[in-house]
């Protein structure tokens, strides 16, 4: 039997754990297509501890965490305030990162971050939620799909000196 999976809103003595999952899941998807260095500075600048700790207490962020037997499984970033033209929404909450731990991907953990998340910007009486996702990602990509999301837009995502085509993606609450 799977043991049962927690979802919580994510606190401060959650930090580490968040900065772990990022770390581990963002080098996975990237570092086979990713200049080393790149990577590197990626990683310390937007999973570090300090750097979590800063988005915690900005505004309109918030961090869902989950829990697989007591140990971070994934987690989700949420922003406020955001919204690209091409969300056919007056109000939508931006998934800015959805991570799941490599040994827990294809689990059902990103599932259940993603159906919190839209619990959550319902709570929040927003219309969607939206997020970007490499186009290569086919996993990713797939996975967003069967939870409802479809494509509106692309955008760029740079990291270091490469430019990766990101599809933009929606679903209503």
């Amino acid at each position: 039997m799977k043991s049962a999976i927690e979802i919580r809103e994510a606190g401060i003595d959650d930090v580490e754990a968040i900065a772990a999952v990022g770390h581990a899941s963002f080098q996975r998807a990237y570092e086979e297509w990713s200049h080393p260095d790149d990577l590197v500075a990626h990683l310390d600048a937007f999973f570090s501890v300090d750097a979590i700790q800063k988005e915690m207490r900005l505004p309109g962020h918030s961090y869902l965490i989950a829990l697989h037997e007591g140990a971070a499984a994934g987690f989700v970033k949420i922003r406020e305030n955001t919204r690209p033209d091409e969300v056919p929404a007056t109000r939508a909450l931006e998934l800015h990162q959805v991570y799941v731990m490599p040994d827990q991907q294809r689990s059902g953990v990103g599932g259940l971050l993603i159906a919190a998340a839209a619990n959550f910007a319902r709570d929040k009486a927003a219309d969607g939620i939206w997020l970007t996702v490499w186009e290569d990602a086919s996993w990713a990509v797939n996975c967003y799909r069967k939870y409802g999301f479809e494509k509106v837009g692309t955008t760029d995502f740079q990291l270091g000196r490469t430019v990766y085509n990101d599809l933009l993606m929606w679903r209503p609450t």
